[in-house]
Parts: structure tokens; sequence; C-alpha cells
């Protein structure tokens, strides 16, 4: 059996679906607009040929992971006075950063014996520690907030995939979706709204959000990869065709498709993905990109996306003699800094993007 995708991202929300009481309020209007122009800081190696950076919080400190020459992961965290710092593992040598908040705690993985993993949560005081999941099961932490809230997925006893909200105070807590047979969240805002992905026992894939009050809205289709501030929820879904394609959510009942970088082609068979949106409403990810029409090439690019200007590729928003290929942006935060990775020389590197005009 196969999950059931939408095929059209042009369709409203249906009553039945979604109940009018949990549809989130109207944001306003907003008009934020990329910088015009970037500059580039080459984050460097970190213990491997391949470095990728996850997510940049409102300080500039930067986490991601690095993978050595035998497929190892090392988790680390980056900031301009220190550089690279080790953020370490528990019980094995392999872990990776996902997510930073303003006070620099971090979240992520360390894996133990057989390549198994758990869930962490670190800080420059305590050090790196396992999140207490329930039953201390196989386990993953997405996203931080600046309460210390922390979201991600734990495997259950019968090995089923589940959401979970964690705090200092509470410990985790499963969000329980309706029917659902697996489900993973991926990212918490200020105010305690997850967003995430289930998939029901019809093999029907959803994004949902949930409230601290436990309420629940789904979005049929869509996987959501972040939120911010107003409510505003970002993702990817699929066409008829299977690729997948970004989408902006502002808590109304129509979806805006973002498209791809290169506009005006029919390129139904390009992906796109949206990985994250600051509070301005200005989003980032990769989209796969024509770069030869006589011979039909494309490749993936990292892009930049707001309501004025729409996708761009952030390629041509850096000095074109820098030697970089940015192939796709993972976060951007409040100042409107990016990070990710890209190519330069041959090599996987990790990159933060500050903008200059």
């Amino acid at each position: 059996m196969t999950m059931i995708l939408p095929q059209s991202i042009n369709h409203k929300i249906k009553p039945s679906q979604v109940s009018a009481q949990l549809l989130m309020p109207s944001v306003k209007p907003f008009n934020p607009t990329a910088a015009s122009y970037y500059d580039l800081t080459d984050l460097g190696t970190f213990r491997g040929d391949i470095t990728v950076a996850k997510d940049i919080n409102d300080s500039a400190q930067i986490v991601g992971y690095s993978i050595n020459d035998i497929g190892r992961k090392q988790a680390f965290v980056w900031d301009a006075n220190e550089g690279m710092q080790d953020i370490g593992t528990i019980g094995n040598d392999s872990s990776c950063a996902y997510s930073i908040n303003d006070d620099g705690q971090v979240v992520g993985y360390s894996e133990y014996d057989c390549s198994q993993r758990k869930a962490f949560i670190w800080d420059k005081t305590k050090g790196i520690h396992y999140l207490n999941t329930k039953n201390n099961n196989l386990s993953e932490a997405y996203s931080i907030n600046n309460s210390g809230q922390v979201v991600g997925f734990s495997v259950t006893n019968n090995g089923q995939r589940k959401a979970f909200i964690w705090d200092e105070t509470k410990g985790i807590q499963n969000l329980s979706i309706s029917d659902d047979i697996e489900s993973s969240a991926y990212a918490i805002n200020c105010f305690g709204k997850v967003v995430g992905y289930s998939v029901s026992s019809d093999l029907i894939v959803k994004a949902f959000i949930w409230n601290s009050d436990k309420d629940i809205q789904e979005l049929p289709g869509f996987l959501g990869s972040d939120i911010n501030k107003s409510g505003q929820v970002i993702g990817f879904y699929s066409l008829p065709q299977h690729n997948n394609r970004a989408f902006l959510w502002n808590g109304s009942e129509e979806f805006q498709d973002l498209g791809t970088i290169s506009h005006n082609i029919n390129l139904q068979f390009f992906d796109s993905k949206a990985h994250s949106i600051n509070d301005s409403g200005v989003i980032v990810g990769y989209s796969d990109k024509l770069i030869n029409k006589e011979q039909e090439e494309w490749a993936k690019r990292a892009f930049i996306w707001d309501s004025l200007n729409k996708m761009q590729d952030l390629n041509d928003l850096i000095d074109p003699s820098s030697g970089w290929v940015l192939k796709e942006a993972l976060s951007i935060n409040s100042h409107g800094q990016i990070v990710g990775w890209g190519i330069k020389d041959r090599s996987c590197c990790a990159f933060l993007l500050t903008p200059i005009s």
C-alpha cells in the first residue's frame, strides 16, 4: 500500500476535515523582503569532509553536524568568537545537533549500541545528557524554543514512532494524533504550538498543528516543517507526479504553492521544500533549478522566498567569485541570517549568510 497524498494544493479544507474552532487566527498581511545581497562566511569542516549547518539562533550561534570518512556524525555548535566546538556524545562517538534556542540550549540525538539513537539536550554549563523519554526508547529531538520546550519523536514498545513534547518540569508527553500509526513533531514556536506530520491508519499523510491546550488541527496531505510566532506554517506536499512542492499556510483555508526557482517554465517534475520561516515570514529551503534548457539539466539550489520577490536562488545573491554553490538553506533567524550547506572545492561545507543590503 502507498501513502495517500493530495493531487492539488488549490483546495480548501472541508469542514469535516477541520472544525472551525480549531482554525488558527488569520495573520495580518506581511511585506518583508529578502536582502538584495549577502556576505558569506565559510564555517569550515569539523572532523570530516562533510559539514552541515542545521539551525541558527538570534545571537548567530549555529548548530549542525560533521561526517567523517567512516560515516560517523559529530554534533557541533559554532559562534563567531570560538568557531566550531564539539558538543560531545553519550555512549558512542556519533551525534547530530538539530536546533538551538536563544539561551544556547541545543537538542538532537546521540547514538549508542548498534547505532540506536536517543534524544539529547545540551548547554555549555551542564553539557550533554539524554532526555528522559518513556521506557528509555529510541528517540530524536528536532526543535527547542526559548522556554526550553522540546519536540521530536520517540519509538513505543510496539515499534511505532510517536511525536512528543518535553520540558524539564513535566517531562515527556506524547502528542496523541487521532488514529495515527506514526507521527513526528518537527518544530515548536514561542507560544508552544507544534507542527509535524502523522500517518493515519488508512495511510493518509497529514501535517498537524498541536496547541498547548491539546487542540489539534490536521492538514491532510501535507508535511509541516516549521511554524513561526504568527502561526504561519511551511513544509511540502506531493504532486500527482510524485515530486514535492514547498507550501506556505497563513492560517486561512487557502494554501500557497511556493513554486520553484525556475519560474514560468513547465517543470512539473521539479522539487522544492521549505525548511524554515522566521517571524517576518521569510522562508528558506531548496528547489530544483533548470541550469541547461537545451539539455534539460537541473540541479538542487538553496532558495529564499518573501512575499514581494517570491522565490529566488540564493546563489544569485552572493559574490559570484566565491567558488560556492549553495545547495540547501536550512534555517533563517529574525535578523535574516541564513545557514545551510553547499559545495566548495568539491567538498560539502556549512555556510552562514548575513544580509548586507
